[in-house]
């Protein structure tokens, strides 16, 4: 699988956000849960089992991304790497030395 390093640059970009949507989500779902249970307070049904559903649906979409982006770490030293001599720029010339 041959890329570029700007579609290399745009799936880490998306893999970041999948990471922090998905921590984002289970935070709030604990934490909602977690002060609803220490204030004494009981929450409707209904929305314990949303804030459940928030949570498994959210931790499968964090175990891809954070394999996906060890992966990408992994193969990202394979990716060419643009510099002077790959654009087509010549590099100039040793000068030889008289003896």
């Amino acid at each position: 699988m041959k890329e570029t390093v700007k579609q290399a640059e745009k799936f880490e970009k998306t893999l970041n956000w999948l990471m922090g949507v998905s921590i984002a989500l289970m935070g709030l779902a604990s934490t909602i849960m977690s002060v609803a249970g220490l204030a004494g307070f009981a929450l409707p049904p209904v929305l314990l089992r949303a804030l459940g559903i928030v949570n498994l649906l959210a931790l499968p979409v964090l175990a891809y991304s954070a394999v996906k982006k060890l992966l990408s770490a992994r193969d990202a030293a394979k990716l060419p790497v643009k510099t002077a001599a790959t654009n087509g720029v010549k590099k100039p010339k040793k000068k030889k030395r008289k003896k």
